[in-house]
């Protein structure tokens, strides 16, 4: 009979961490939200103020975050439905970062070791990452303030500091930031960065850089690719990143003879082709004139389009 009660008494403790976080595949099948975001803060009020610490001892507000977009991402290195989201919250960073949206990773854990142990060095995750360091739902106050009875939660604050959304559901506020009429984040100086020629010596220098590949060309696959940047201060181009690719599309005969599924491989293969294209040419550019700053050459971020045709 003790045996039969300590196993008892096991099972209710370990199961005791499904009361915060995500459990089962069943689970993920249905309306999360409907469940577990209930008491969230509703869209439209005021994103409560806070003030939060970093591993290395920095004070980080969200008033600071002011109008930008902001993702708040509630987590814990203990909870595994968190772990799991990781790669997806890695994927929206990098989808959204250059379209100025602000990420600020707000952690439970309560040891301060293994939380830079597990974003920093495990996850390599990017972003702000914040935490009180105190027990969940008894000794923080965070979660008080955003009503977060569930991990992972998420919001999605707008430029006036006003809730857009809460959700435990990861795609949920993937759907949303992808609907938002964002642009890729540029560096406001008083003079732009300019190239000689223009738009016109732009568009020569792509289209005559450009190379084909035998998809590409068989198939006549057009793509408009947007690329974000820098212009240093002598000209030079750094770190080109892709941000949107978008009228993707083959038109040849060749093309039109294919399934849907063989056309959707040949799409994403040359997707990917133009993407790296996209980047190499950009940061071979010849020089531009950089961007000034009361008088004097600034480093600044600037974007264009570029048009693929075979």
């Amino acid at each position: 009979m003790k045996r039969i009660l300590l196993a008892a008494v096991c099972a209710i403790f370990m199961s005791a961490p499904a009361a915060f976080a995500q459990t089962t595949d069943t689970e993920q099948t249905t309306n999360l939200d409907a469940k577990y975001a209930v008491n969230m803060l509703k869209p439209g009020t005021r994103a409560p103020e806070f003030k939060l610490r970093t591993y290395d001892g920095r004070d980080i507000s969200l008033g600071q975050y002011r109008g930008s977009y902001v993702v708040l991402d509630f987590w814990a290195s203990w909870c595994p439905d968190c772990r799991r989201d990781i790669p997806a919250m890695k994927a929206l960073y990098e989808q959204f970062r250059d379209y100025g949206v602000q990420f600020i990773g707000i952690s439970f854990d309560t040891d301060r070791e293994v939380w830079a142990k597990t974003y920093w060095g495990q996850y390599q995750m990017n972003w702000t990452q914040v935490s009180e360091l105190k027990k969940f739902r008894k000794n923080t106050m965070i979660d008080q303030l955003y009503k977060v009875d569930w991990i992972p939660s998420m919001y999605l604050i707008d430029p006036e500091g006003k809730i857009v959304m809460g959700t435990v559901e990861i795609n949920k506020l993937k759907a949303k930031l992808e609907a938002l009429p964002l642009a890729p984040e540029v560096s406001k100086t008083d003079v732009l960065p300019t190239f000689e020629g223009g738009q016109e010596a732009i568009d020569s220098y792509f289209t005559q850089g450009q190379r084909r590949s035998i998809q590409s060309f068989r198939s006549k696959v057009h793509a408009e690719v947007t690329v974000v940047f820098n212009v240093e201060m002598d000209g030079t181009v750094t770190g080109a990143r892709v941000v949107d690719v978008k009228n993707v599309q083959g038109t040849s005969k060749h093309f039109m003879k294919m399934n849907a599924e063989k056309q959707k491989r040949v799409l994403d293969n040359c997707v990917e082709y133009y993407k790296e294209q996209a980047v190499r040419l950009t940061n071979n550019m010849p020089k531009w004139d950089p961007a000034m700053q009361k008088g004097r050459p600034v480093k600044s971020r600037t974007s264009l389009t570029i048009v693929f045709q075979s």
